[in-house]
């Protein structure tokens, strides 16, 4: 794994938040032998003798995928059961006999519903992991237009012959019911086909190639090996140039690619990456990747020539009304389920040390207006910035606030409450009143508010959340940078599967606990 490095004082660029900026792909199988070892001799830049393409292993082929596609199969079959046994039949016919003709005339629509999900199986190869959420997304929209393909298929068959379709009941609830199982089959594949490390290789050696292999080592099941440059910012993981990729690949039986930045000319990282193509997947970082959001559309802009394009945020009446709905549900509910925990958890900051067991802080919320927000005392006073004294006892985090990793003011329940972000519970009434949202940038203080340059302030123009971008994507161990650059995305970019995807991964967030100090 390469050593993160922190940014130099001419490093303007800023580093990639987590899955937020590029979806990886599978992982090819690793190599018999590597006949050619000899050959690569790190530090020298010249091209190896003998062609390393030859000795990469071809592309994944039918065996390789066999276990994806009888999965999609099983789960296609189940939901068709599934739906025949809870749908309402056409057919008059009563009992058992009712539920398999159902069944029957569902079944014709299995290689419909199989082929659409040809182009999903796809998306699979390209990334190194995805989520529940990402599968059901890719699985949904072919489903749904299978499913209208087999109503159409129906009516005609049914027109021209003497046979009942199934209801459009029956077809609907096989296509929800189909969405859902195939998601979770492929999930479950997923996990247990990606037991072991899949190993990557970055181009590029610049800040952002530091910081985005620091991100991809945090993953599960991700194991960076190093990173091929010609001009390698410092010695610390290089492999060895870019005409030596392919070798590299090789040797360390690397299961992706990621290009990033590098100082190398583009026409010698195309030759570079050309021998690789349809043997190892290949994922690109944007340039500007500042400005390009999760949300960003990839398409031919013309033939040849592929473009990210990135479209307003579509904040209008409808969609605040929306969000302030879920804001007051999700936020009523959550109180709700949390009783138990705030009640554990102001009997243990009464017994742990003296003092208040709330803590009432100014924040600076939308529009840059200031608000309260309530917090357990997790530290034995009741200011949470470390005097200097304090600060030059210990190891400072990362992030963009001064914060020590282990702060001595701290007690030990209070550890034990920011470890699992119990001590901002009682900010949920904060998104019930409206001065805060489930989803959006962290409130800061007034003393941090402002210390942003013009185009960060654009986080003052939604609601701050108890969760966002930048507390799912590490928070305390990511840069003020980045923190600026997340919080401008989500603010420039929301939408309400944004939001449910940064909900769904927070608990991912909070259970790993990491930049959490």
């Amino acid at each position: 794994m390469i050593d993160p490095v922190r940014l130099d004082d001419a490093g303007a660029a800023t580093a990639l938040g987590g899955a937020d900026v590029v979806d990886l792909a599978e992982t090819l199988g690793t190599s018999a032998v590597f006949e050619a070892a000899e050959l690569l001799a790190f530090g020298d830049s010249a091209r190896p003798a003998k062609d390393p393409v030859a000795a990469l292993p071809a592309p994944p082929g039918a065996p390789a995928r066999a276990a994806g596609t009888v999965s999609d199969a099983v789960a296609l079959a189940s939901a068709l059961v599934a739906a025949s046994l809870l749908a309402t039949p056409a057919s008059g016919i009563p009992g058992p006999g009712r539920a398999g003709a159902t069944l029957l005339r569902l079944a014709v629509c299995l290689p419909v519903l199989y082929a659409v999900l040809g182009g999903s199986r796809l998306q699979l190869r390209r990334r190194l992991g995805s989520t529940f959420a990402q599968e059901l997304r890719d699985v949904a929209l072919p489903l749904a237009a299978g499913t209208l393909v087999c109503i159409a298929g129906w009516q005609v068959v049914g027109g021209l012959t003497s046979l009942s379709p199934p209801s459009e009941n029956s077809l609907l609830a096989t296509c929800v019911l189909a969405a859902g199982s195939v998601a979770l089959a492929r999930r479950l594949g997923a996990t247990t086909a990606r037991r072991g490390r899949r190993r990557v290789v970055v181009v590029g050696s610049g800040v952002v190639a530091e910081r985005l292999s620091s991100q991809m080592a945090c993953e599960a099941g991700v194991e960076v090996v190093g990173f091929v440059d010609d001009d390698p910012k410092e010695p610390t993981g290089w492999l060895g140039p870019l005409a030596n990729l392919a070798l590299v690949c090789e040797q360390y039986d690397v299961a992706h690619v990621v290009v990033a930045f590098s100082r190398a000319p583009a026409e010698e990282i195309v030759d570079a990456l050309r021998p690789l193509q349809g043997r190892v997947p290949i994922s690109v970082v944007p340039r500007l990747f500042d400005v390009t959001p999760t949300t960003a559309d990839a398409h031919d802009l013309v033939a040849g020539y592929p473009a990210l394009s990135v479209v307003p945020s579509h904040s209008g009446h409808w969609q605040r009304v929306a969000k302030r709905v879920v804001d007051i549900v999700g936020g009523t509910i959550g109180l709700l389920l949390s009783v138990p925990v705030i009640v554990v958890a102001t009997v243990g900051v009464r017994l742990s040390s003296s003092g208040p067991i709330f803590l009432r802080q100014q924040r600076v919320g939308r529009g840059g207006k200031q608000f309260t927000i309530w917090k357990f005392r997790t530290f034995t006073v009741t200011e949470s910035i470390p005097p200097p004294e304090v600060l030059a006892s210990g190891e400072l985090v990362t992030g963009p606030f001064p914060k020590l990793k282990v702060d001595p003011r701290m007690t030990a329940f209070g550890r034990l409450l920011r470890r699992a972000s119990i001590d901002e519970l009682p900010q949920l009434l904060n998104v019930v009143t409206g001065t805060m949202s489930l989803v959006g940038p962290r409130p800061l203080p007034p003393d941090f508010a402002w210390n942003f340059s013009p185009w960060a302030l654009k986080r003052y123009d939604v609601k701050p959340g108890l969760t966002g971008l930048w507390q799912v994507s590490g928070r305390n161990d990511l840069t003020y940078e980045e923190m600026c650059r997340l919080d401008t995305l989500y603010a420039t970019s929301w939408s309400t599967w944004l939001d449910v995807r940064i909900l769904a991964r927070t608990a991912r967030a909070v259970l790993s606990g990491r930049g959490c100090y």
